[in-house]
């Protein structure tokens, strides 16, 4: 039996993904659908896939889904205004289908037909080396289903690869820093000017955001309750203020702007349901979230505020961010909200900026 005949012998009786058919099975997300007879490989190659890229705004309007262990993130929109290199790139539309692509990590590229879907589906996927799912990106446009043909004939590859490499395991960065080093690090975090500059902080110290954030400067960083999203989602909601949510994996980070209408909870899973008002949703596995963290960095705007979520293996799960057009300060509404948030951290002391 093949593989994809076992992943439908699993998926008969539950709501079963191909993520889950594949893990179950002991395969890459990757071997699992190309062994599917209704996909179609469409190469790779750095070069090749951006070719690709720069085409699907031939596709009109499409859905496309970025997740990673804990969160999925779904975004309706144009693939447009897209500048790429052979490394990075971005797709630059506010409140739109917004993204930050490490284009490095793109490896693989499929067309897939799902005739099983009513109406049927037509997506383009892309995949890192190791066969993990990177992007997803569904026709919406049933006019479009040409120009998704077309777009499928002109990269058809009949060389399907059929081996991929197991990621190795992370190596740690959560080292203490001496004496000396913490002052410089503190020294470096509060010299910001640019919220981006700060990975550059972290590649110069050897060490992630998490041993950043439990030896940042004094008021800079609170570890908050695992329920702090929630809180948060229900304080934007009602204060109707615009926000950022942030979700990415090691290939590409896809962000939503806008405002927070409908929060749902199912089991373990924190939902907002905003396709109607801003076609959008996100589903966040809540119970698998083991770090919370109120982080302020500095920048030539002032200090600019965010919620950042971990898993157990300290891989960001989502970023929160108020809504803030550059050169602006931070929406005193977001500051606020963050503030609440904080005062539950044991960071949080007498005089403390989130009690001000």
């Amino acid at each position: 039996m093949s593989l994809w005949q076992q992943y439908l012998e699993l998926k008969k009786d539950r709501h079963f993904y191909p993520l889950d058919g594949a893990k179950t099975l002991g395969v890459s997300e990757l071997a699992l659908m190309l062994d599917n007879p209704n996909c179609v490989y469409l190469g790779q190659s750095i070069a090749h896939i951006r070719k690709i890229v720069l085409k699907l705004r031939n596709l009109g309007l499409v859905e496309c889904i970025v997740r990673n262990e804990n969160a999925v993130h779904e975004k309706t929109g144009v693939y447009e205004n897209v500048t790429l290199t052979n490394t990075m790139g971005l797709a630059l539309n506010v409140g739109e289908l917004d993204l930050r692509i490490f284009a490095s990590k793109w490896a693989y590229a499929i067309a897939v037909k799902d005739e099983m879907r009513d109406p049927v589906s037509y997506s383009i996927q892309f995949y890192d080396e190791f066969g993990r799912a990177i992007q997803k990106v569904f026709l919406r446009d049933a006019e479009k289903v040409g120009e998704w043909q077309a777009l499928v004939d002109e990269f058809r590859d009949d060389n399907k690869p059929s081996d991929f490499p197991v990621k190795p395991a992370k190596e740690p960065r959560n080292r203490r820093l001496s004496a000396d080093e913490l002052a410089n690090f503190h020294q470096r975090w509060l010299d910001l000017r640019d919220i981006h500059e700060f990975n550059s902080v972290l590649e110069t110290f050897n060490i992630d955001r998490i041993a950043a954030y439990e030896q940042a400067p004094e008021q800079c960083a609170f570890k908050v309750e695992t329920n702090a999203f929630e809180n948060a989602f229900n304080l934007a909601k009602d204060a109707g203020i615009e926000i950022m949510l942030f979700v990415g994996n090691r290939g590409i980070v896809q962000i939503q702007t806008g405002k927070i209408h409908n929060i749902v909870k199912m089991h373990d899973w924190l939902n907002i349901m905003d396709k109607k008002e801003e076609n959008f949703c996100l589903h966040l596995n809540q119970a698998n979230l083991d770090q919370l963290w109120v982080v302020r960095r500095p920048t030539r705007d002032g200090f600019i505020t965010c919620i950042e979520g971990f898993d157990k293996e300290r891989e960001t799960v989502l970023i929160m961010f108020g809504r803030r057009q550059e050169g602006d300060p931070e929406l005193e509404q977001w500051t606020a909200i963050t503030k609440k948030i904080a005062q539950s951290s044991q960071n949080c002391k007498e005089g403390c900026w989130c009690q001000s």
